[in-house]
C-alpha cells in the first residue's frame, strides 16, 4: 500500500512539473468610466462603462425582482468598434456580469427597452458608437465591478472597478 501510495504521489508530481507554467489571462482592467480595448479573436473594441445606478423596471424585464433587495441596477455602457469579423460579432460574444464584493454573479437581463444594449450591438459596423444599457437584478448585494465576458467560453475579456 505504501508504494502504490509513493507512485501515485510521484506520478502527481511528475503531471504538475509536465504540464506547464499557468498562464494569467491578459486583459484591461480599469476604474469606471474608463475607455478599455477589447482584442478577442478578430474582434476589437474600445468599450467604456460609464455609470452603474440603481433603475426602474425596464419593459419586458420578466419576473419582478427577487427578495430581499428588490432592485434593479443598470450598467450604461459605451462601445466603439474598431474591427469586426461580422457586423454581429459583438452581439453574441459580450456579455456583463455585476460582481458584488461577496462573489455573487448578476447575470445581464433581457428587455425590450429601447436603449437596451444588446440590441444596439446587433449590427454595429466598425467605426460606430453604439451605448446603451445592462440591467440586473441585485438581490443581495450591491455590484462594485462590472466584468466583461465572452457568452460561450466564459473568458475574462475586461473588467472595471467601481
Amino acid at each position: 500500500m505504501r508504494r502504490l501510495l509513493t507512485l501515485l504521489t510521484a506520478l502527481t508530481v511528475a503531471a504538475g512539473l509536465t504540464a506547464g507554467p499557468a498562464v494569467a489571462v491578459n486583459s484591461p482592467i480599469g476604474r469606471i468610466g474608463q475607455p478599455l480595448r477589447v482584442d478577442f479573436q478578430g474582434l476589437v473594441a474600445d468599450v467604456t462603462v460609464v455609470s452603474v445606478e440603481p433603475s426602474p423596471i425596464p419593459p419586458g424585464f420578466g419576473y419582478p425582482p427577487r427578495p430581499p433587495r428588490n432592485q434593479v441596477w443598470r450598467a450604461n455602457v459605451v462601445v466603439q468598434p474598431i474591427k469586426l469579423p461580422t457586423p454581429y460579432a459583438m452581439a453574441i460574444t459580450f456579455q456583463f456580469r455585476g460582481i458584488t464584493p461577496t462573489g455573487d454573479s448578476y447575470e445581464p437581463r433581457n428587455t425590450d427597452a429601447p436603449d437596451a444594449l444588446s440590441a444596439a450591438l446587433a449590427n454595429a459596423p466598425a467605426g460606430s458608437t453604439v451605448s446603451g444599457g445592462v440591467w440586473w437584478d441585485c438581490y443581495r448585494d450591491l455590484v462594485s465591478n462590472v466584468v466583461l465576458l465572452d457568452k460561450l467560453t466564459g473568458e475574462h475579456l475586461a473588467q472595471w472597478n467601481l
